[in-house]
């Protein structure tokens, strides 16, 4: 079981409960399949005290540097060991009976194998013959995924069991092309036989970035998102007839689906996220600079181009093609917004720009075959200008110790006529931040850190109104300014922007900031709408793995 930061549990639970005695231990999950392994228990507890808020920069990289520390422990402990069978749910599809040629892919935590070969399969005591193919790499140069084929005979659901770090026992196959694993060779029907991984998976080997199982919040202050996050009303087969409006492909609904499956493990979420992210390689034309999106009219809108869904994909089954399409996307990404802002009151810079900037060009980083520097490259860059921006402006402000990445809000597309930055926009940045900084390591991941967790307290100090409801859109600097959000759909973004900065520097304040805001959205969250559910559930999910 996980234990999550108990000041914050206290707020929570003393809103919510009115005891101040109720303790926040996250459940432990009573939904694995009986033949799955148990997963090593995660013992290590994240502190309940921290010292008191820093007054300068100096202060702030300390506090961040002692948390890196003990993550760096936790990372240690935590890493999945071989030798250990798991079960992988298989579920047919679409002409998925019979015997059946099943690919998918088990992707790595850093570290944990790097030769492919060692991936052995069982299906009802009996070893299968294997076809693997490792896929990426981390950067210490370990495998980043592998990917599996194996020959099965497949009625409705069956089980596999896969020892990572064992040697097949069966022999070798040679592996086929994807397309002929899938009902239409493009994958917008889905497989023919669906491959179920664990949550512990999942969520452990850092494919999807930090995020927890949905289990370990079941009846927790953290569980709001359960109530928020209506996968089966949002679902592929709700988005269909919709597709047409741009609106419903916003936020990326690939990752949105994907996310939601290394939470939950089932066979629903990861349907919609497969068919959904398929959809949407299917639609792209072109290449490189020259490429474009198949969403109707938004061949040049940066908020629509996306390669984390595509990647994630990647990693998941193996499938070159959705590789080469996040390349592609992102080359043509960098061709249509610069991450370099100027002060400007013109123009379009926002955090949903900037943090799928970054998105994009880190995660084809981590999948490339033959472009990896070159987005690195991009990446850099991108993080440059966004430290430049959160260190300049607005001009003359000079609190080193809270700063979000303010910029003029005309530059947002917003009439408010001052500077300052959405509280809700900056869960993408910081999205992207922190998956940069997990990927690039050493002082580069703690400039970063420090950077998040100044724009946690900037959020927290400054970005809620008197009721301690996120503003829509907040100023910056101590003016006071801020405009309200008169709907219920931003709470969870703030709190999570809140937890990351909780994260890295075990600020106590930041802990009770975010209590009080998951309280809110247990209390009053709701996603009304296809394009709502999409931004809601998709980043601030993860706050609870945040708050260990």
């Amino acid at each position: 079981m996980h234990r999550y930061h108990s000041n914050s549990c206290i707020s929570l639970l003393a809103l919510l409960l009115a005891a101040s005695t109720a303790s926040c231990v996250a459940s432990a999950d009573d939904g694995l399949e009986d033949g799955l392994e148990a997963v090593e228990s995660d013992t290590d507890a994240t502190s309940d005290t921290a010292g008191d808020e820093g007054s300068d920069e100096e202060a702030t990289e300390d506090t961040v540097a002692e948390a890196e520390d003990e993550e760096n422990v936790e990372e240690g402990a935590s890493a999945l060991s071989a030798r250990r069978a798991e079960t992988v749910r298989l579920v047919a599809g679409q002409g998925g009976s019979g015997v059946q040629r099943v690919n998918f892919a088990i992707p790595l935590a850093p570290g944990e194998l790097s030769d492919e070969s060692m991936i052995r399969v069982v299906h009802e005591g009996r070893d299968l013959a294997v076809a693997h193919r490792g896929l990426a790499h981390h950067a210490n140069g370990s495998l980043r995924s592998v990917q599996i084929q194996v020959d099965v005979r497949v009625a409705r659901e069956t089980e596999l069991q896969v020892i990572v770090g064992e040697a097949s026992k069966a022999g070798a196959l040679s592996m086929v092309p994807v397309q002929r694993t899938l009902v239409d060779a493009d994958g917008t029907q889905g497989p023919r036989v669906y491959a179920l991984l664990s949550p512990e998976r999942l969520t452990r080997s850092g494919v999807m970035g930090l995020i927890a199982p949905e289990s370990e919040t079941k009846s927790s202050p953290y569980d709001g998102w359960a109530k928020v996050c209506d996968y089966e009303k949002h679902d592929v087969d709700a988005f269909l007839p919709k597709k047409s409006d741009p609106a419903v492909w916003l936020y990326d609904r690939g990752t949105t689906f994907y996310r939601g499956y290394a939470r939950r493990g089932d066979v629903e979420t990861l349907r919609t996220a497969y068919r959904e992210t398929a959809l949407y390689r299917a639609g792209i034309s072109g290449s490189g600079k020259d490429l474009t999106i198949g969403i109707p009219k938004k061949a040049k809108d940066p908020k629509y181009h996306y390669t984390q869904n595509l990647a994630i994909h990647y990693l998941l089954t193996g499938d070159d093609r959705f590789r080469e399409a996040a390349e592609n996307v992102a080359e043509r990404m960098a061709s249509i917004w610069n991450p370099r802002y100027k002060g400007k009151d013109t123009g379009l810079w926002t955090e949903r720009h900037a943090g799928f900037f970054l998105l994009d060009m880190t995660y084809a980083m981590m999948v490339s075959d033959d472009r990896s520097d070159h987005f690195q490259q991009l990446a850099d860059d991108a993080v440059d200008a966004y430290l430049n921006v959160q260190a300049t402006y607005p001009q003359g402000y000079g609190d080193s110790n809270a700063r979000c990445f303010a910029h003029h809000a005309g530059a947002h597309g917003e009439d408010y006529g001052y500077f300052g930055c959405s509280p809700w926009m900056s869960a993408i940045l910081a999205d992207g931040l922190d998956l940069y900084a997990s990927e690039r390591g050493g002082a580069r991941a703690n400039q970063v850190h420090t950077s998040i967790v100044k724009l946690g307290r900037a959020i927290a100090r400054e970005g809620m109104d008197r009721s301690g409801k996120p503003y829509y859109f907040m100023g910056e600097g101590g003016s006071g300014r801020g405009e309200e959000d008169p709907d219920n759909e931003h709470w969870g973004e703030a709190a999570y922007v809140m937890a990351m900065a909780y994260h890295y520097s075990h600020d106590a304040k930041l802990a009770t900031a975010v209590g009080g805001l998951v309280a809110k959205l247990q209390q009053k969250g709701r996603a009304p709408h296809m394009r709502s559910f999409n931004w809601q559930c998709r980043s601030a999910v993860a706050t609870p793995a945040y708050m260990r």
